[in-house]
């Protein structure tokens, strides 16, 4: 009698199976080949066997190398370091280490990143590693003096520079490394505007921080009116003002001449430089044609995406 209510009260009643993870196999494609010297395909599979092959931590599409290497699918590249033959990996521009990264650009069989120059160009012109620094803000790199492009922004920045008074001494140059999206930005503004003709102009403002006296690094001062333009591409001035205000009214101005432009350089006590920034900037054509008239003016645009700061210079009067 008890077991006849047992059967009874479990009577009905559904089993529910239980759920297995699925396991991520093996994607290699899989050819088996026949007729001698004629390569006859006679079907397709998916190797479907084995679990995915993880290898510090990255999973790969096949289940091993060997699947890899016999199947169709993606396989495994060496190191690109001639010579050795250990699996080369994303995460160090397909080498097989940080090491050998930085020797396969010491031997020149890569670009070296145009930020660091030690590691292999990954995406764009910089590494991986500076490519993530230079998306939380812009970066500054030291011109070498003896360098072809320090010698040609010297010779710009001097011939453009035109004043009663003597010339200044040009001392330094920084390369500023601009985020992915400052540039994006800047192009489309080109884009949407293909009339319009891109000049280098420069601008400078109060610069409090000791900028070119230590290391190449932007200031976190509001008050620093030349890190603040650098860092958020024109988007913010000193103290936070959003834009310059002049008699074209709200946006950003410039000068074709660096002289007008040093009118407005202040530097701090304790530096010996004066601080200026080189642009490129795209406006409409009659702001370009220079005569009597308008060689003192400034060059006006209404928004930063039409502005780019590309160079700091240091110079001493």
């Amino acid at each position: 009698m008890v077991s006849l209510v047992k059967n009874v009260v479990h009577w009905g009643r559904i089993k529910t199976p239980v759920q297995v993870p699925p396991v991520d196999l093996c994607e290699v494609i899989c050819l088996r080949l026949d007729g001698g010297d004629l390569l006859i395909i006679f079907g397709w599979k998916i190797c479907g066997k084995k679990p995915k092959f993880i290898e510090n931590g990255h999973k790969h599409p096949y289940c091993s190398r060997s699947c890899a290497r016999n199947g169709a699918g993606p396989s495994p590249a060496a190191c690109q370091l001639r010579g050795c033959r250990a699996t080369g990996k994303p995460a160090f521009a397909n080498f097989c280490s940080e090491v050998h990264a930085r020797e396969g650009v010491r031997q020149g069989q890569v670009e070296g990143c145009e930020y660091c120059e030690d590691q292999p160009r990954a995406v764009s012109t910089l590494c991986i590693s500076c490519d993530r620094l230079v998306r939380a803000e812009p970066r500054l790199r030291e011109l070498k003096p003896d360098g072809k492009v320090f010698k040609n922004l010297r010779a710009q920045f001097l011939s453009e520079w035109d004043s009663s008074r003597a010339s200044p001494s040009f001392e330094k140059a920084y390369e500023i490394i601009l985020p992915s999206d400052a540039r994006i930005r800047h192009e489309q503004y080109r884009a949407v505007n293909p009339a319009y003709e891109e000049v280098r102009s420069f601008h400078s403002s109060q610069c409090i921080c000791d900028l070119g006296t230590k290391d190449a690094a932007l200031c976190s001062f509001k008050s620093c009116g030349i890190c603040q333009i650098v860092k958020s591409c024109f988007k913010s001035f000193a103290f936070g003002v959003p834009f310059n205000s002049g008699r074209f009214g709200d946006g950003v101005y410039s000068y074709r001449n660096p002289a007008l432009a040093d009118n407005f350089a202040t530097s701090c006590t304790s530096s010996p430089y004066r601080v200026m920034v080189a642009c490129d900037v795209a406006v409409e054509s009659e702001q370009t044609t220079v005569d009597e008239s308008t060689e003192e003016e400034s060059l006006f645009v209404p928004t930063a995406d039409a502005i780019l700061p590309v160079y700091i210079f240091m110079y001493s009067k």
